[in-house]
């Protein structure tokens, strides 16, 4: 059978144009990003693997973010602890000079600074991360404390003093019904165990109430009222640090020029006496909170660990779905383009032997 140069050619160029072909393909997976497939049309499996694996990337992103921000959060709360801590410790070197009986209008010196000491305090406990108030619970868009004109401290706007939730009964100068009162122990109760979930990466999860299983969220809320106390003692006195410093501060500066407190209608230097004692050991009750902070803190430390970690796996997961082993591809057009110049040197021998038996 007579082979035509027409054939020939058309056969050669076919041949030719797959070799151009994968020439072109394989050069231009070199030159570009390397991607794989550029639709899911290109590969179906590819795809759905890839868009699986970037969603999971960008979840461990927001969560990374989330983290990061919570992490802030407590860094400022641990700095804000810091910050108490030291002002106790002046309004404790305050008050045993006090007790101390200092001579003339000193005593009412130290009052006066004492209940400077409890404003600074307060202060600190209203700071901010972002446009949040740390250390108010569940409602960080209120400064949540307070010292009212007689120095009583107020969390939102209620007498932390007061708080007893245990009462049977209402206390002697309770003006409401016995049934407002218990509303407000529930109101109490509901502060002290706020929730402010977030989601970190822990499988966060709902149950059937449409509400957040706790082990798969984060608690952000940080209660100021938890970390100082509230209530009081059995001897009337208040177990709050800035409420024992603010009246300790009231009563010394209700001494006379000679360093005197009243003894009616109550004897003042007694009550200072106990108040006093009570401020050594109130600073424990904060150091178990603070405590507490640092433990979530580290929390937050080792689950960051954990997400970068987690998304370092996914970058690697992903980038082998999408994209081509650099060396392989590098291997792959060097091949290419030996084929493509063998069709070339080959194709020049064929055609002029076609053409010389076409001619004979």
């Amino acid at each position: 059978m007579r082979v035509t140069t027409s054939s020939t050619i058309r056969t050669y160029r076919s041949s030719l144009a797959r070799a151009t072909l994968s020439q072109y393909s394989a050069m231009n997976l070199v030159l570009s990003d390397g991607r794989l497939f550029n639709s899911f049309a290109d590969s179906p499996a590819r795809a759905t693997e890839s868009y699986r694996l970037h969603s999971a990337y960008a979840k461990n992103q927001t969560h990374q973010e989330t983290n990061d921000t919570m992490i802030s959060k407590f860094e400022q709360a641990h700095s804000s602890m810091q910050q108490i801590s030291d002002q106790y410790n002046s309004a404790l070197e305050q008050a045993m000079k006090a007790q101390n009986t200092p001579t003339g209008g000193a005593l009412k010196e130290l009052g006066t600074t004492l209940k400077g000491v409890a404003e600074s305090m307060v202060n600190t406990l209203n700071v901010k991360y972002g446009d949040k108030y740390v250390f108010a619970g569940a409602d960080g868009d209120n400064a949540p404390f307070e010292l009212n004109d007689d120095g009583e401290l107020l969390y939102r706007g209620m007498n932390v003093d007061d708080i007893d939730l245990d009462a049977t009964t209402p206390p002697a100068d309770w003006t409401g019904t016995e049934e407002e009162f218990k509303e407000l122990q529930e109101t109490w109760k509901s502060m002290l165990n706020e929730n402010v979930y977030v989601d970190i990466g822990l499988g966060f999860e709902l149950n059937q109430n449409q509400e957040v299983i706790p082990s798969t969220a984060f608690d952000s809320s940080i209660s100021g009222l938890e970390i100082m106390g509230y209530g009081k003692d059995e001897n009337g006195n208040p177990n709050n640090m800035i409420s024992i410093i603010s009246k300790l501060g009231q009563i010394y500066s209700q001494a006379d020029e000679d360093g005197k407190l009243p003894t009616q209608p109550d004897d003042l230097a007694v009550e200072a006496e106990e108040l006093f004692d009570k401020m050594q050991s109130s600073f424990t009750n904060v150091n178990t909170q603070w405590a507490t902070i640092t433990s979530r803190a580290e929390f937050l430390e080792s689950n960051e660990k954990r997400l970068v970690d987690t998304g370092d796996n996914l970058t690697e997961q992903f980038t082998s779905v999408d994209k081509t082993d650099m060396a392989d591809a590098l291997t792959t057009f060097a091949y290419a383009q030996y084929t493509y110049n063998a069709a070339l040197r080959v194709g020049n021998e064929v055609l002029s032997q076609s053409f010389i038996d076409y001619m004979s």
